[in-house]
């Protein structure tokens, strides 16, 4: 069993098909800012979303342009270079992914459009959000558990809305959905692998929900940096630093007003306020593998004979390039 880890595709959705012949892997996890859009998405999409899409395409530089210009001009040149990518062709059925494609969303997608992606069958790809736990096998016996939940994650009261939740470009996860896919995980002794978009090296709170998971592996994105970074909190911290890390960010849970909080989403807030055991699971075991953009390179996750190997791929980078 091939799993090729790959993230940040924005919209370059052919690159997944080119990848997976070139790997020969089995399936994809992708790990967020997929490229969620189709052609009604340059009326949803905020002045700045389609800025954005323009400074980190190869037109950046032809366009004397900034975050003040008008939204016409904007989608103009959105619509000229097809800067929302492929995912209209595979949406119609003109294309089709090569293998089963398990994906998050990220916090650059259009919500108007994964809410379509809940209700409408694409062949071969498969959201990973609050409501699918899929169970992988190989060799005709149970390899992992996936699941995963997508977007951004604010310690606001956006936590509390319910999902899919975000607006003009913008998507973030929900603590909702947190309490939901905790319920739903019934035996978490299992092998299983979590995915999400935003990096547990940045959340402190969100690490703190997933401990009770247990996942093995936890494949993130977002990060843009030029190479696959695999590491645990036992390779850069001890224990007692570690919690220290975690506790040193309970206080901003005080600014949730929970008069409206669903039942589930109290679920997630009790798990990030109960106190961390010395567990060598979560310290020792419990590895992150944080995915460059697509564009930079990808990973293969291999399981074989009951055992994970990761092998990582990235492009040449210039070591004297400082920007």
């Amino acid at each position: 069993m091939r799993a090729l880890l790959i993230s940040d595709t924005h919209g370059n959705i052919d690159i997944i098909n080119q990848l997976t012949d070139k790997t020969k892997a089995d399936m994809v996890i992708h790990a967020g800012d997929f490229g969620f859009y189709d052609e009604t998405s340059y009326q949803h999409l905020s002045s700045r979303e389609l800025f954005l899409l323009i400074t980190h395409s190869p037109y950046r530089n032809d366009y004397a342009i900034d975050q003040q210009a008008n939204k016409n001009e904007l989608v103009d040149i959105v619509k000229r270079h097809k800067l929302l990518g492929d995912f209209s062709d595979y949406l119609s059925g003109e294309k089709q992914f090569n293998v089963p494609v398990y994906a998050v969303y990220g916090n650059h997608e259009d919500v108007g459009v994964i809410r379509k992606i809940k209700t409408q069958s694409i062949y071969n790809l498969h959201l990973l959000d609050e409501e699918n736990i899929f169970l992988i096998h190989g060799n005709n016996e149970l390899a992992f558990q996936l699941f995963g939940l997508g977007g951004n994650f604010l310690v606001s009261q956006k936590l509390l809305r319910q999902p899919v939740a975000g607006t003009a470009g913008k998507v973030w996860g929900t603590l909702h959905q947190f309490g939901v896919l905790y319920q739903k995980l019934k035996n978490k002794n299992e092998s299983s692998i979590f995915v999400s978009h935003v990096s547990p090296g940045k959340e402190p709170l969100l690490t703190r929900i997933m401990i009770h998971f247990m996942p093995n592996f936890w494949i993130s994105g977002h990060m843009g940096a030029p190479y696959t970074c695999v590491w645990n909190q036992f390779t850069i911290h001890e224990m007692e630093e570690s919690i220290a890390w975690f506790d040193s960010q309970l206080d901003r849970l005080d600014v949730l007003q929970l008069d409206n909080a669903t039942p589930e989403a109290k679920i997630a807030i009790e798990l990030m306020k109960c106190e961390i055991k010395r567990d060598e699971f979560w310290f020792k075991k419990m590895w992150n593998i944080n995915l460059p953009d697509a564009k930079y390179g990808y990973s293969i996750l291999t399981y074989e004979n009951k055992r994970f190997y990761v092998d990582s791929h990235s492009g040449p980078i210039d070591i004297k390039d400082k920007t």
